[in-house]
């Protein structure tokens, strides 16, 4: 039997289930009347910030039940760097829901303009950079960045891009779109930095981040130190955090001076040593795998780990004896 016909077989009978069973409670599948089989995503919006010099796209993309359930409001995943990871992010959570391994929600991808290719690259590191004297590591391994990556000096607007997020467009979209008012925030290498700065610098923007391959030595270090001046005035840090890397990313020159792999580990554990109540901290390197292929990993896992109570009250997608 061929390849293409088995695929086919396990198609129809994926289908058969679909049509036959009662047993699929999460409104998101195509199974429920009106409803996609996937996410709608909408037509970019271009918008600027009062604090940039430049235009960011904003892309939209509304959960498969959305128009099919007019009173249901829907969690929203915040995805940076719109033209590298939307398409990974957005099918992998189309399966997981499909699956019943999440529960619906929104995605909303944010970065500078796709079509501004390598201009968009420099404008990513002003947005996610901290404020801080350059973008290198610190120490001997900043000096070896600099050798083999010398930088610029550029504007670092993190502390401008995190309110344009959170307190600009935040409001406008929710006025637009139901906003269940759970917020998450997935940011990976530079992104990442720029994920986990924020969680101390607005601890109370997001409920849930998944952090992956983060750039933590950057701006000398800036996120540690942002972290431990929020434990010199807090002793609380209420957010379910998911971060990863993959242990491969210690082979690559450039990724071992940049300290990925070490630094992922030392903010955990750091996190760990603080001890704050309420946070939920998950940990993962990946054996197998470098900067690019751990990514599926740390988004796919990352949102079965944060919303897996959810998911575990949404049952098997499958049809079950008696229901």
């Amino acid at each position: 039997m061929g390849r293409l016909t088995v695929r086919l077989i396990v198609g129809a009978l994926c289908g058969l289930a679909l049509l036959g069973s009662q047993a699929f409670a999460n409104p998101q599948l195509a199974s429920t009347p009106g409803a996609r089989a996937n996410m709608n995503i909408l037509e970019a919006q271009t918008v600027r910030g009062a604090k940039f010099a430049y235009d960011h796209e904003i892309t939209v993309a509304l959960p498969a039940s959305y128009h099919a359930a007019p009173d249901r409001k829907y969690p929203v995943l915040w995805v940076l760097d719109s033209p590298l990871m939307m398409r990974t992010v957005g099918g992998i959570l189309d399966t997981l829901v499909i699956g019943n391994y999440a529960p619906g929600m929104g995605g909303i991808w944010s970065f500078s303009r796709s079509v501004d290719s390598r201009a968009g690259v420099g404008r990513r590191l002003m947005d996610f950079s901290p404020p801080g004297p350059d973008y290198f590591p610190p120490g001997e391994a900043g000096a070896a960045w600099q050798a083999l990556a010398p930088l610029p000096e550029f504007p670092h607007q993190a502390d401008d891009f995190l309110p344009f997020l959170v307190d600009d467009l935040r409001p406008k979209l929710a006025a637009k779109y139901r906003f269940s008012g759970e917020h998450a925030l997935f940011g990976h290498s530079a992104a990442g930095m720029f994920a986990a700065y924020a969680l101390f610098q607005r601890p109370d923007a997001f409920d849930k981040m998944i952090i992956g391959s983060p750039y933590l030595q950057g701006v000398r270090g800036a996120v540690f130190n942002a972290e431990a001046a929020y434990a010199k005035r807090a002793k609380d840090l209420d957010v379910a955090l998911f971060i990863g890397a993959g242990e491969r990313e210690v082979d690559e020159y450039f990724l071992a001076i940049s300290g990925i792999v070490s630094s992922t580990a030392r903010f955990s554990e750091t996190l760990r040593m603080h001890r704050y109540p309420s946070l939920q901290l998950e940990t993962r390197i990946y054996a197998g795998e470098d900067h690019y292929t751990a990514v599926p990993r740390i988004v796919g896992e990352g949102i079965r780990h944060l919303w897996r109570k959810e998911a575990a009250a949404l049952g098997s997608s499958w049809p079950v004896p008696g229901k």
